[in-house]
């Protein structure tokens, strides 16, 4: 007696569905980031809102075409870490004058008091400056100012921005102006969008 032969049949998935383009969108959706953290200057793709796009606009990195909410939070706390080691640098202030800034700012327009990053103190008593310990106190404040404090994702949610967003590149009309925006605009005033 002959036994029925199995024939191979291939298991048709979603993906062979689609046209070209749909696989190829649907494979860039699904990917991972190759660069989440790194070095966020050199990253070549950006982001903006369509209002108050001078707060709101980070960079991305170029194989993030679509930004979820997370990886947008994780962006622009990059952005603020970025803006606080240029702030210090270019304005020649030091880490404990951009402390009372940032500590300023927070205070006085916060609704409900919120606990904010420290500087670690030398054997002198003196703030340090070593460049270790201002790398955590930079991603503290980042953390405080984007995810502790409300007023950031107040003010994305009255945007009206619904994630996942697509960031653009060099082809995109607007990306020189934005990308000479996102230069222009320091510390300070990025605090004074935050808090205006």
């Amino acid at each position: 007696m002959t036994s029925p032969t199995n024939r191979y049949r291939p298991i048709l998935r979603l993906n062979d569905l689609l046209h070209p383009i749909q696989q190829r969108e649907r494979a860039i959706e699904f990917s991972t980031l190759d660069e989440p953290i790194g070095p966020y200057p050199n990253y070549s793709r950006l982001w903006a809102s369509s209002r108050i796009p001078a707060l709101f606009l980070t960079k991305a990195p170029r194989s993030t075409t679509r930004l979820s909410e997370d990886v947008y939070f994780v962006l622009i706390k990059q952005r603020i870490t970025w803006m606080i080691h240029t702030w210090v640098q270019t304005a020649r202030a030091s880490l404990a004058e951009t402390q009372r800034m940032l500590e300023t700012k927070l205070n006085c327009c916060e609704t409900h008091p919120v606990d904010t990053p420290t500087l670690d103190k030398d054997v002198d008593g003196q703030s340090s400056e070593q460049v270790s310990s201002s790398k955590q106190w930079r991603d503290d404040w980042a953390e405080t100012l984007i995810t502790t404090s409300d007023r950031f994702s107040e003010m994305l949610s009255l945007q009206g921005v619904k994630f996942p967003v697509q960031s653009f590149d060099k082809s995109h009309p607007e990306f020189k102006d934005f990308l000479n925006l996102h230069q222009e605009v320091d510390l300070e005033a990025w605090l004074d969008l935050l808090y205006s």
